[in-house]
């Protein structure tokens, strides 16, 4: 082969690598516009879906006359009453069902007593693991034996704070479980 067949089939093969990819490059931007446009219809589906400002306001009650649409902003007190029940009911279930598979290992009840300013919140958020990552702990913290690097504390543990205002009506157990609802405390933590 002399030196014009080389340079002929160089640039033929140069030709044909760049027709292949022009033509993949097109298939490519087609799809992706495809897609693209799937894309957008699922995130308008996803936006018609979401509540309506008539939907935040609204809800559904049960009555004698079976399921009434109402407004909840007008709720009188025996509705907000059902309402409230209805909602606590949910997490009561819940935590019947913990209860439940923890009442063989429950045998124990410690109270924790000292003078204002001595750590009893701070130990308590350790236990829960909701300290800082910034604060400095000095010693090892364990529970039931296993160091708090071992578990995950906040699936094991829950700190509700004492300056949670809540609904007068609500028992202690109300208080606590909606408390701890609204803290995302229980088996749904990392869902």
């Amino acid at each position: 082969m002399d030196t014009g067949d080389l340079y002929k089939a160089s640039s033929s093969l140069r030709a044909q690598s760049s027709s292949i990819w022009r033509d993949s490059a097109i298939q490519i931007f087609s799809q992706s516009s495809r897609d693209e446009d799937d894309e957008e219809a699922l995130k308008w589906a996803s936006l018609e879906k979401l509540p309506t400002f008539r939907r935040l306001k609204k809800g559904l009650l049960p009555g004698s006359t079976g399921v009434n649409e109402v407004d909840v902003a007008n709720l009188g007190f025996e509705q907000r009453k059902v309402l409230i029940e209805r909602l606590i009911k949910v997490a009561e279930e819940d935590n019947e069902k913990f209860l439940l598979k923890l009442r063989d290992r429950i045998d124990k009840l410690t109270l924790l007593l000292g003078p204002p300013s001595s750590g009893k919140t701070t130990l308590l958020l350790a236990l829960a693991g909701k300290l800082d990552r910034d604060l400095k702990v000095s010693g090892r913290v364990t529970y039931n034996g296993h160091g708090l690097d071992e578990f995950v504390p906040q699936r094991t543990a829950a700190y509700i704070s004492q300056h949670d205002l809540h609904i007068g009506e609500m028992t202690v157990r109300e208080t606590f479980s909606f408390s701890a609802r609204c803290q995302g405390v229980g088996s749904r933590y990392g869902e």
